[in-house]
């Protein structure tokens, strides 16, 4: 079996389900609880117990969502084998990937939102000239248009490994940046599009040369 552990997102926090504890313990998910029931007052030093109850096939089953420390204490109960230390492992990846997600989110969103702030007042501009597209028109093709320059689909932005979201976060600054300009200068809402999407578009192709060149 992997050692690659899901994670469960509550509240804004990684925790891990229980039952898949067990299946990657090799162990009886009712001898896991019956651990934590056992150890409780432990367990609940580390923060609280949050338990819940899910229907499977008609019958209720209780399982609990542990935070970061209360799964290594749960794991530390285990004979120290090399199985269970792969899974040691596997729980510090796992979490330290959440939070590298968190921090990437963190540091995107910011500036994904000045830069539709930028895009809703194009789309202002374009209607007071006679434009009838709908808002949303705007905002889409801007996305696409950074989507394009990095060969990304509609979508895929949650899913980015954090060197291409540190790119894209950048796009969001040029391309907000250049929409200023635009705007700034009187520029149309076609003519700010392209002025937007060749600065893109070279900061893109910019990346790209340097790796050809490193190769």
């Amino acid at each position: 079996m992997s050692n690659v552990i899901a994670l469960t997102e509550k509240k804004h926090e990684a925790r891990v389900d229980t039952r898949v504890l067990a299946e990657h313990l090799q162990n009886q998910h009712k001898n896991v609880l019956a651990m934590i029931d056992q150890y409780r007052s432990d367990f609940e030093e580390l923060g609280t117990l949050a338990f819940e109850t899910r229907k499977s096939g008609g019958m209720p089953i209780r399982f609990a969502l542990l935070n970061e420390d209360q799964s290594y204490l749960l794991l530390s109960f285990s004979k120290n084998t090399k199985h269970v230390r792969g899974l040691k492992v596997g729980l510090v990846k796992a979490f330290s990937r959440f939070r590298q997600h968190r921090q990437s989110e963190a540091d995107y969103l910011p500036f994904y939102h000045e830069l539709h702030d930028q895009v809703k007042a194009l789309a202002d501009r374009a209607h007071q000239c006679g434009s009838n597209a709908p808002e949303r028109v705007f905002h889409i093709n801007i996305n696409k248009l950074i989507n394009e320059a990095f060969g990304l689909k509609s979508g895929q932005r949650p899913d980015l490994p954090g060197h291409m979201r540190a790119k894209v976060t950048a796009a969001n600054v040029i391309a907000k940046e250049l929409l200023e300009e635009a705007i700034a200068r009187g520029y149309d809402h076609k003519a700010a599009h392209l002025h937007v999407k060749q600065g893109v578009q070279a900061f893109a192709n910019a990346g790209v040369r340097r790796m050809e060149m490193a190769a």
